[in-house]
């Protein structure tokens, strides 16, 4: 502590900024829904679920990809979907059901009879979506494999197709094939620039009276390795044109990163700086869902989704600290900031030093979040990368700041090594959420490690794959006018809003005295604001993700089915896919429900605002 500042000055000036707004909604519940287990990594839903996911166990000898493949459970509880999950073994069951819809989640190796059974299902009405490959067959998507792929770019060809209409990110991919149409209509084509594999990347086919879309690249190991990286153990390459050092010795997520510097990155304004502005695996997974709303609508399947956030918002945005230095006056500037704004915050605690006990009673009094800052680049005994000193650390936060649980952690410099070691670690300690994997240098600005929606890892290097209960929040920029213009946080923000995501921002409280700071703060507040985003703490974004999954569904018909949530969860949209012009019927617990129309997703739904808690039976007309 500065020898100008004691420790009782510091309280008084600490609680002289309080009094701050609570936001609406989720507050109170961070102290009521800790029990809250998200489903991750099972599917959802009862029997008969309009969506069958189908996927199998291959070993890696065979494809080193395929045990990415369950990643597809992800996609689809991230986005609200209720579906089945069978293994191949069981498609002949599938062959009676009107209107299925099966995902083939990877080059799967089915038998004759299995494939039969899927040719039968889309010739008498029924939908496939094939991901990564053809799983044999060829004949019902239309198209034959022209050859393998490793590395590649999609390129919309049908702009107005409601699969492919208005993506706009380079659409990077690895793995699976390119394809040569024969009866299917191709919606996008393949650049896979110096490899030279050429043919075409989405094919839509008619079958009988069906559909059959296949997304031949490998869209689920594609998601997973621009997320999870390849593993750190050297500085990755810089930057051609200088604007991301990172050969700096620094061990640090960014140096797992598998993107291109020239293909993937966007100019933006004012200073025509390269970024990586739009957020890939947002779009990759926006294909996957399209191409299952798109069979749906096709089909007539009025499909029930439960809406990513609280309030039909469009997406939340999330504000950090850093507490390098841990300066008691500087943490005083930066909460009468964020206290004139009304923004709740999440304030990650750098070892050792910390703040004065009382500041953090005031922060947990005006519900901001304390949070670990994990630091490994100092390199002192107690500061180096190793899971002792992880432990040591959050054990440190826990009696310093007189917490029971911590949510969250950032590490300092962002730093890492290996590839999933560090989550584990968080796991085991409880620690729900990481907030690390983002940039450290201007010229990695935005999405270079994934997108804006939180995810769940995959530890694909487990004998048998799972989820890692550690939900990933990436950060798109630190300190706007200190690191970059602050105009770059507007659109940022503006490419978050139609994905539907988290806008995380950085600020250090050691620069929010530097001139133009502050301003820039309030600015992004206040401009979120303006296009309908709330601000959480991480702890809310986590906590709601959680709830939201717990929400379970049985179904006795695509039209008929039960909702149960064992924790109320409240102000929830429930969306049902619109296939006719006329609103559709939909009654709970026999009671007509009011709807709006609202167009998610480049698709129409009737819209419900609902409270969930308990049984809810749902009848759709």
């Amino acid at each position: 502590m500065s020898g100008q500042t004691t420790r009782r000055g510091f309280l008084g000036k600490a609680a002289a900024v309080g009094g701050c707004l609570v936001l609406p909604g989720l507050s109170g519940a961070a102290r009521i829904a800790r029990s809250v287990e998200p489903a991750v990594g099972s599917s959802n839903s009862g029997l008969n679920a309009p969506i069958t996911v189908v996927t199998q166990s291959i070993s890696t000898d065979l494809n080193p990809r395929a045990n990415t493949w369950i990643y597809i459970t992800e996609v689809l509880q991230r986005a609200g979907l209720f579906f089945d999950t069978v293994a191949p073994g069981e498609l002949p069951s599938l062959v009676g059901r009107p209107n299925s819809i099966v995902l083939l989640a990877g080059d799967l190796r089915l038998t004759s009879d299995q494939r039969d059974a899927l040719t039968t299902l889309v010739q008498n009405g029924g939908s496939i979506i094939g991901i990564g490959g053809a799983s044999g067959l060829e004949d019902v998507f239309g198209a034959s494999i022209n050859r393998p792929l490793t590395e590649g770019w999609i390129k919309v060809t049908a702009e107005d197709h409601p699969i492919t209409a208005g993506l706009r990110s380079s659409l990077h991919v690895f793995g699976g094939y390119a394809m040569k149409p024969g009866s299917a209509t191709s919606l996008a084509e393949l650049d896979s620039g110096y490899q030279g594999a050429k043919g075409s990347a989405i094919v839509e086919n008619r079958c009988g009276k069906g559909r059959a879309v296949l997304l031949s690249p490998d869209l689920l190991f594609s998601i997973v390795h621009i997320q999870q990286g390849l593993p750190v153990l050297q500085d990755a390459k810089p930057a051609p044109d200088g604007s991301a050092p990172f050969n700096d010795g620094e061990l640090k997520s960014e140096d797992g990163f598998v993107l291109d510097w020239d293909r993937d990155r966007t100019p933006m304004k004012p200073d025509d700086g390269p970024a990586f502005l739009e957020p890939i695996t947002d779009e990759l997974r926006e294909i996957i869902l399209r191409s299952v709303l798109y069979v749906a609508k096709e089909q007539g399947t009025a499909l029930p989704m439960l809406w990513y956030w609280p309030r039909g918002l469009k997406a939340v945005g999330h504000i950090s600290h850093d507490t390098d230095g841990n300066d008691p006056q500087k943490a005083v500037a930066l909460l009468e900031v964020t206290n004139r704004c009304n923004v709740k915050t999440t304030w990650c605690t750098l070892y050792p030093g910390g703040y004065p006990k009382e500041f953090y009673g005031t922060l947990k009094d005006q519900d901001y979040e304390i949070a670990l800052h994990y630091d490994a680049r100092s390199g002192g005994a107690k500061t180096s990368w190793s899971k002792e000193n992880f432990l040591l650390q959050h054990s440190w936060l826990m009696k310093e700041a007189g917490l029971e649980h911590i949510t969250s952690n950032k590490n300092h410099y962002t730093r890492w090594e290996g590839r999933l070691d560090y989550l584990r670690w968080c796991e085991e300690v409880g620690m729900n959420s990481d907030q690390t994997r983002g940039p450290s240098k201007k010229g990695a600005t935005g999405f270079p490690l994934g997108g804006s929606q939180p995810y769940f890892p995959l530890d694909d290097e487990a004998e048998s794959p799972r989820f890692l209960d550690v939900l990933e929040i990436n950060m798109m920029t630190q300190d706007l006018v200190v690191v970059c213009p602050r105009e770059y946080g507007k659109q940022l923000v503006d490419t978050v809003l139609p994905r539907y995501g988290v806008a995380h921002f950085l600020f250090h409280p050691a620069h929010i005295q530097k001139p133009n700071v502050a301003d820039s703060f309030s600015e992004l507040v206040d401009y979120a604001r303006a296009q309908g985003l709330e601000w959480w703490t991480n702890e809310q974004v986590y906590l709601w993700e959680a709830l939201r999954r717990s929400v379970e569904a049985k179904f006795d018909a695509s039209d008929k089915f039960t909702l149960h949530a064992a924790k109320p969860v409240r102000e929830a949209t429930l969306l049902f896919l619109k296939t006719q012009q006329e609103p559709s019927s939909i009654n709970i617990n026999g009671q007509a429900a009011q709807s709006n129309q609202q167009t998610l997703h480049g698709f129409e739904f009737d819209a419900v605002a609902m409270d969930l808690a308990g049984e809810m039976r749902v009848q759709i007309g």
